[in-house]
């Protein structure tokens, strides 16, 4: 059944008389199917190089803490542009921070420099206002100011922002202070009560003795600034008591509660020039203690007093001619073993600014070297230090500087940091020596021996005196005198007698002289040069002298200036 089966099955559908033969084919080129594969290959890696290309650098900026940052979202800003995004915020190494990475873009990679501040904006409340409120909208943000210096990736963050942009117009100037007081970063500055500027920040000044404050004064105002200008601090109240009543004046809330710096420049004999950049200026406790000028420079001389100090005092004045130019700073007392003595030592500092001799030197020469050198010299030529009496009411005493050529160069030579410049005794340290030395001179003298000397010639001088032939010496004189007032009468008219009279009188009046010559000459031989009492006397006189002469010169100065038992030496 099978075979008939498959011939009907040929029957009903015939094969073909060929099969078709396949044919293999090789395309030339690339297939189109490729296409969009390359493309799409091809513009990723376009936006790879082109984000390679834009991708800028990476810096690490170290911060107290990451109060408000938050990586991937945290934006860094200049000038309200987005210059950089933070990718990580983690621990320092020392664990004393945290130092936050942010990839920043191409185009900020100039402003990437040593003296470039990074800050967080965040809401901030301060005695200068309040600041940094949009953030509460969009959060925080880092905001970057540009600086100069060499190119860097490592920075270190403010914790507040800075007072004063680099680019604010305007100058800056230091303010030298013996000590901070109530300023601080950003304490206001006044020019007549209008805010002119702001302090920047302070530092410990080189000689460790004073304090630099960095001020920063505005356009228009640091125009204003000139090298006699005058700086003041302006804190707390005011209260002033008068015949016109009770006047109160306080600053602004901000400088009554943190301080704050006004300035003026006043009328001066010198013309004042525009102050520079980093001119330095002395800042003084109140405006009325501008009267009294403040000078930063200031050289250092040690003198040394063989006489009493009393009245002298720290912080009293020298003056050269009655113009201060420096103060006393120190008072010592030193033992001298070799000599087994005393020596007072004096410590002074001479402000050379005072002197525009000494201020202002040779270009490019140091001020103090050029002060030393010419004080050297004037020392050469004369300049002493000597103790004055400021007031004679309260006894206060001031070192006083003058040219005295006649009075020779002695240096003591003691071994220490600072040049001596020589002394000399003052006015009453004269007039203390000479009684000194007249009080020596007494106890030299025999006392004993001229007193004996002088008894005894006293009662010589005491018995020739009341002796019977001096009273008849007299008498004698008298009766001769009695008789030549009568010749004198009788002379027009008697020549001759008169003549022979008068002989006769002269020779009378010779033999008295002679007896009185002879009842004298126990009283003269007190006064023989000869003797030791007339040279002592003469020691003593001399001495006497002295000290009446030192004594005269001190009373014709009362004379012309008696005030100055109440107001002291004049200026």
């Amino acid at each position: 059944m099978t075979e008939p089966h498959t011939q009907a099955h040929q029957q009903n559908n015939p094969l073909p008389a060929a099969l078709p033969v396949a044919v293999t084919y090789t395309p030339r080129g690339l297939s189109l199917v490729w296409l969009l594969p390359l493309l799409a290959l091809a513009i990723g890696l376009w936006l790879a190089y082109k984000t390679l290309i834009e991708l800028g650098p990476m810096i690490h900026i170290q911060f107290k803490t990451a109060e408000g940052l938050v990586a991937g979202k945290t934006r860094v800003t200049y000038k309200a542009v987005e210059v950089g995004q933070v990718e990580s915020v983690h621990l320092s190494d020392d664990q004393s921070g945290v130092s936050v990475a942010i990839r920043m873009m191409r185009s900020a990679e100039p402003y990437l420099r040593e003296e470039s501040k990074f800050w967080v904006v965040r809401p901030r409340m301060s005695l200068r206002g309040v600041s940094g409120l949009d953030t509460l909208v969009s959060g925080a943000h880092i905001e970057l100011e540009p600086g100069s210096g060499q190119p860097t990736r490592q920075f270190k963050g403010l914790e507040t922002p800075p007072v004063v942009r680099m680019d604010a117009p305007g100058g800056k100037y230091i303010l030298q202070a013996e000590a901070l007081g109530s300023l601080d970063s950003g304490s206001p500055l006044y020019f007549r009560d209008i805010p002119a500027g702001e302090i920047l920040g302070y530092t410990l000044a080189p000689n460790k003795k004073s304090v630099y404050l960095h001020l920063f004064v505005r356009a228009p105002y640091h125009t204003l600034v000139q090298e006699n200008t005058r700086f003041w601090r302006v804190s707390g109240v005011d209260l002033t008591i008068s015949a016109e009543g009770v006047k109160v004046k306080t600053e602004s809330l901000q400088a009554l509660l943190a301080g704050g710096v006004a300035f003026d420049t006043p009328d001066s004999l010198k013309e004042g020039s525009i102050a520079q950049n980093d001119h330095t200026f002395w800042l003084y406790d109140d405006k009325s203690a501008i009267t009294e000028q403040a000078y930063s420079k200031r050289i250092v001389y040690v003198l040394y007093f063989n006489e009493s100090v009393r009245g002298l005092s720290i912080g009293a004045p020298v003056e050269f001619r009655g113009i201060k130019v420096g103060k006393v700073t120190d008072i010592g007392m030193e033992y001298d073993q070799q000599n087994t003595t005393f020596r007072i030592p004096v410590l002074v500092q001479i402000e050379p600014e005072r002197v525009d001799a000494l201020h202002a030197g040779k270009p490019g020469e140091d001020v103090d070297s050029a002060a030393y050198d010419l004080i050297e010299a004037l020392i050469q030529k004369g300049l002493r230090a000597q103790l004055q009496t400021g007031s004679y009411l309260t006894g206060q005493r001031i070192v006083e500087l003058d040219m005295h050529p006649e009075i020779p160069l002695k240096r003591r030579g003691m071994p220490g940091k600072y040049p001596e410049m020589p002394t000399m005794p003052g006015s009453i340290g004269e007039i203390t020596e000479s009684i000194t030395m007249l009080l020596k001179s007494l106890q030299s003298l025999p006392l004993q021996e001229m007193a004996e000397e002088l008894h005894g010639t006293l009662k010589g001088a005491n018995r020739t005196i009341n002796a019977a032939e001096l009273h008849d010496t007299l008498r004698s004189l008298k009766g001769i005198t009695s008789q030549l007032e009568q010749m004198l009468v009788q002379m027009n008219g008697h020549p001759p007698t008169l003549g022979k009279r008068l002989n006769e009188t002269l020779e009378a009046a010779q033999k008295a002289l002679q007896q009185t010559e002879k009842s004298l000459l126990g009283v003269e031989g007190m006064f023989n040069p000869s003797a030791p009492m007339h040279y002592n006397l003469l020691e003593v006189t001399r001495e006497l002298s002295a000290t009446a002469r030192s004594i005269r010169s001190f009373m014709e100065f009362l004379e012309t200036k008696p005030e100055s038992l109440l107001f002291g030496k004049e200026k």
